[in-house]
């Protein structure tokens, strides 16, 4: 039988398990997409469109429904992983814990999703992880405190003692309301919030459970369409303006191991980032990626997609995940990019 370790190497790997097991409690406010089932990537003799070859022509992404993974769809969609020699299946997972859980295992090759669980695993030394791609950037009212018509609380100064539900501990919906609050002069307590899954929080306004909820689309639209539900703030706004909401991350080890790869998938992703700046090419894909109805996919407010990757930017998740006790030191989120190759340089044309 194989012995135990001892003493300093028994004290880390506690720590890092302890640590990996505090970022499963971090609600992720992550959109996600959902496709085919895990199928594992080959070894690769594949060629990509910049005439290297690849490490391997199978990408497997980890992800959840979600509206801000609209580059990937529109990807696959228009064949552009294809051009590259590339397949991505992507693997449906419960949550945003399991999509990172699931990333670190190495049983997914990407994860989609909020930056707050990586950053976390990245200051605790849980796992060494590499952003790739941005893919979602708040816009007006994709995040909004909402509540009941009739309701008691008609402004953001009425919150005080209310209950709130957010996603959880440490998701954006937490770190991000009470920032946007504490801008305008409101200090809500800890204690006031209550978790919720985002299905759940019109049922919990309704019976009484909550007083408002912290909710992102398409639940804003879907609460406002069926319910007659209005905001009384919009947490995306001010200090938190312009914030990125999700993107795709890897292991440092899987950049390192497959780096044509990686460099044929960001390819792709950048070409569908382009594309998207038109929304007709985003709506028709939205009921399969995202699972909303026909009807709600021209109303509902997407985000902006942005077309690169921007250190100070992201920088912005890790300063306010330290400035509420998310993390216990600074992040240099810029040493965890990896930047996409130039558009320019892409001989597909970029579009």
């Amino acid at each position: 039988m194989p012995s135990r370790p001892t003493g300093s190497a028994s004290r880390g790997r506690r720590r890092a398990t302890r640590a990996l097991l505090s970022i499963a409690t971090i609600g992720i406010t992550t959109f996600t997409l959902s496709g085919c089932g895990l199928l594992s990537g080959s070894d690769g003799a594949s060629g990509n469109s910049s005439g290297g070859k690849l490490e391997k022509d199978t990408v497997v992404v980890g992800s959840l429904p979600a509206l801000s993974q609209a580059p990937i769809a529109v990807a696959q969609a228009k064949g552009y992983f294809e051009d590259e020699g590339l397949t991505v299946k992507v693997q449906p997972v419960s949550d945003g814990p399991a999509a990172l859980t699931s990333l670190i295992s190495g049983q997914n090759d990407v994860s989609l999703g909020s930056y707050t669980a990586p950053i976390k695993a990245q200051a605790t030394g849980a796992a060494d992880l590499k952003i790739i791609s941005e893919m979602m950037i708040s816009v007006p009212n994709t995040m909004n405190i909402m509540v009941l018509p009739g309701s008691k609380i008609k402004k953001p100064e009425d919150l005080a003692g209310a209950k709130i539900a957010y996603s959880a501990p440490g998701a954006i919906t937490d770190i991000g309301t009470k920032a946007a609050l504490q801008d305008r002069g409101i200090n809500v307590s800890d204690d006031q919030f209550v978790r919720f899954g985002f299905p759940d929080m019109l049922p919990a306004l309704q019976n009484g459970q909550i007083d408002a909820a912290v909710m992102t689309e398409p639940f804003i639209t879907q609460a406002a369409k069926n319910a007659g539900a209005v905001s009384i703030m919009d947490a995306f706004s001010g200090g938190t303006a312009d914030f990125p909401v999700a993107g795709a991350m890897t292991t440092a080890k899987f950049a390192q191991e497959n780096p044509q790869t990686l460099q044929a998938f960001q390819r792709a992703v950048q070409r569908a980032q382009v594309t998207g700046q038109n929304r007709a090419e985003v709506t028709p894909l939205l009921p399969q990626f995202a699972k909303i109805t026909p009807e709600l996919a021209p109303i509902v407010e997407l985000g902006k997609i942005p077309t690169s990757m921007d250190a100070s930017r992201l920088q912005r998740v890790a300063d306010l995940m330290q400035r509420f006790g998310q993390i216990d030191k600074k992040i240099d989120v810029s040493a965890m990019l990896v930047q996409p190759p130039p558009l320019e340089q892409n001989p597909t044309g970029g579009a």
